[in-house]
């Protein structure tokens, strides 16, 4: 097979606190890749094989996930901006549709409402932050 189309991925932001159901963020047009990098951790001793340099790795960082989108729910944007301006952290996941799910805790590091012009469409873009790890589960379709 040649791979699987991501038209119809979600993304979530999972309830917290007085909200009463999970937010599905509308109207996407583009959700970042999910790109973890370990840092390295360098174990060369006086009698490393050569005197090559040896290295482990040692904490994962996965950056930032950028979101864009067209604004068509005011009320989902207040709720985003909301959160932002929080500076509290949130879990969110993605889900294609095969099913895989990727989910991380992360808070609004960037909230921009896009460029307006006189043929263009209303947008915004967000960053996450990723904080902590990210957990991926396959879905039923691999």
């Amino acid at each position: 097979m040649a791979g699987k189309l991501t038209m119809g991925t979600s993304l979530t932001m999972t309830k917290a606190g007085s909200e009463a159901t999970d937010t599905v963020i509308k109207s996407l047009t583009s959700i970042g890749s999910v790109s973890g990098e370990g840092d390295e951790i360098d174990v060369t001793t006086l009698d490393s094989p050569n005197g090559a340099k040896e290295y482990i790795q040692g904490a994962v960082d996965w950056g930032t996930v950028d979101i864009e989108g067209n604004v068509t729910d005011g009320d989902q944007l207040a709720a985003l901006r909301t959160v932002f301006d929080s500076k509290k952290t949130r879990e969110w996941t993605i889900e294609t549709p095969a099913g895989h799910q990727i989910v991380f805790d992360a808070f609004i590091q960037t909230f921009e409402y896009g460029e307006k012009t006189t043929d263009g469409l209303d947008t915004f873009t967000l960053t996450l932050r990723v904080s902590g790890d990210v957990t991926f589960t396959p879905g039923s379709e691999s």
